[in-house]
């Protein structure tokens, strides 16, 4: 997905949570971070066309939360255009999100935004209104009159008629820029069509009647566009009104209703009043009811999930959600599975890596081992400089499953970690990279190495790589020592069972020569190897 289409997602999320849930701060600040971490890909520039909103001039999804809201705020206050720098400053997004989700002023050309954008002071996003030019908060200077003020600037713009880009220079005049005006309808001034876009999406919604198993059962006795839409926005408020009495299990069930019956419909008008409803319904409060569903109602998890599924990323973040506030193991594992299931949420993973909480942090480490999210390969190996030995074995584990060589690299520099357990993690990680260069690196640790717990996990994984020089530095290590130099036995040990593992016919024939050692341990452990079905002839 390309960075500028995350940062609209995310934005977009921002402005919707300030709209619609002011008291979530934690989800908002959430919400900063993703829109801030992203903004450092490059510039965005976000443009409403034809009552659409577009990112860098493609359209943006209408499915993702918040898009219509951010829309719908844009237009309300006449902002044509908003410019975010690469790398924007954290508090210039968090203040112009709050001026747009602030109630509009209607009819005023965006003079009321003007004003709040320029006493905002935001250096590094500016916003384009109509009738109006590019307008900043900063100080600029115009001939004749150093550090001019912004509002100076403007009075000497053009008048209402044309458009001036501010700049640090004079303002140069450019063609006003045309507001989209919808075509008069034959029946009336004020009058949309029932079945359009904009309708479905800024219409008030009427007082529900009905239950949402009455508003289900009448959907699927009607083939009617406009009486299912009817029904749909019904069902829209019943739901919402369910997430705001804590009655997830009702939320839960409508929204899979929906999405049950939009799947099975052929009907491309009927479909789109489906659609158009889903996207109503992708909001957090309500994802995160159906989320909280998957451990309570395990008979019905497949149900849950194809909600989930069908929200994608608005799906996965809720499931990261609740992952990270689980309380119980169990809960915890069923929203992992169900995470990885979903093979989605990899920019909130790995904006989740940085997260101050050591498990949150190992989490999602985990799951993007799991997912194999090989884009995450740099957060990975950054996490190797936690501070919490947890997270740094988490993040070898999703390492070593990666493909990349850079990622073989990673685990050769946690070989020399501070902690053994780190370095045992790194050692089991190597053993299932294959490669002369991995068995050289492995050879040379174990030389290095004096904790003997790790020497162990090194000679295990030389035995999983069971390349040449591997085998033949086990065949050393579990050969019997000199007369006044005798090898520890756990040692001679590991290497019987690594050639075990070896399975090569140089490894097959070591172990058959070990067969009559004169180390009753070692004698057991080839036994045992025997016993298993290791073949030494």
């Amino acid at each position: 997905m390309d960075y500028s289409v995350t940062f609209a997602r995310h934005f977009s999320r921002l402005v919707w949570l300030l709209l619609n849930e002011s008291g979530s701060v934690a989800e908002q600040k959430a919400a900063l971070r993703a829109t801030v971490t992203i903004s450092k890909d490059g510039p965005v520039t976000l443009s409403t066309t034809e009552w659409r909103l577009t990112v860098n001039g493609d359209p943006l999804p209408e499915s993702l939360t918040g898009v219509q809201d951010l829309t719908a705020q844009m237009i309300g206050h006449a902002v044509r255009e908003l410019i975010i720098d690469k790398g924007a400053a954290p508090a210039d997004i968090l203040g112009v999100a709050r001026i747009l989700a602030a109630e509009a002023v209607p009819g005023d050309g965006g003079a009321a935004v003007d004003k709040r954008v320029t006493a905002l002071g935001a250096k590094t996003v500016r916003i384009v209104v109509a009738g109006a030019g590019v307008l900043t908060a900063r100080t600029v200077g115009t001939p004749g009159k150093p550090g001019a003020k912004q509002s100076e600037v403007a009075s000497a713009a053009p008048a209402a008629g044309a458009a001036a880009t501010v700049t640090a220079g004079t303002p140069t005049p450019t063609p006003a820029p045309r507001r989209h005006t919808p075509p008069a309808d034959p029946r009336g001034p004020g009058f949309m069509k029932e079945d359009s876009g904009s309708y479905l999406a800024f219409a008030a919604v009427p007082e529900p009647k009905g239950s949402p198993s009455d508003l289900l059962r009448q959907l699927d006795a009607t083939r009617s566009v406009n009486v299912a839409t009817r029904l749909l926005d019904d069902l829209v408020t019943v739901t919402e009104n369910a997430a705001r009495e804590g009655l997830h299990i009702y939320v839960a069930d409508s929204f899979h209703g929906v999405v049950k019956r939009e799947e099975a419909l052929d009907e491309a008008d009927l479909k789109r009043a489906y659609v158009m409803a889903i996207r109503r319904l992708t909001k957090p409060t309500l994802l995160r009811s159906v989320a909280q569903m998957l451990p309570r109602k395990r008979e019905r998890y497949d149900e849950y999930m194809s909600v989930l599924i069908r929200t994608g990323e608005d799906g996965a973040d809720a499931l990261i959600e609740q992952l990270t506030s689980a309380q119980s193991l169990t809960d915890r594992r069923i929203y992992f599975d169900a995470l990885v299931t979903l093979n989605a949420g990899v920019p909130a993973l790995m904006h989740m890596l940085g997260d101050a909480r050591w498990y949150v942090a190992r989490n999602a480490a985990d799951l993007l081992g799991e997912m194999v999210a090989e884009e995450a390969l740099g957060p990975l190996a950054e996490l190797l400089k936690h501070d919490d030995d947890r997270v740094r074995r988490a993040a070898i584990t999703a390492l070593a499953k990666l493909t990349s060589p850079k990622a073989v690299d990673a685990l050769r520099t946690a070989l020399r970690d501070t902690s053994a357990q780190v370095r045992m993690q790194a050692a089991a990680g190597m053993g299932a990279r294959k490669g002369m260069r991995t068995a050289a690196t492995l050879t040379k640790a174990l030389d290095d190495e004096e904790d003997a717990d790790v020497q162990l996990a090194i000679i295990g994984s030389l035995g999983r790589l069971a390349t040449t020089d591997a085998v033949q530095r086990l065949i050393k290590l579990a050969e019997p020592g000199a007369l006044f130099k005798k090898k520890p036995t756990a040692v001679r040990v590991a290497a019987v069972q690594a050639l075990g593992y070896a399975r090569t016919p140089a490894a097959q024939n070591a172990l058959q020569h070990l067969l009559d050692d004169k180390e009753k341990e070692v004698k057991q452990a080839v036994f045992r190897l025997l016993m298993q079905g290791v073949k030494t002839e």
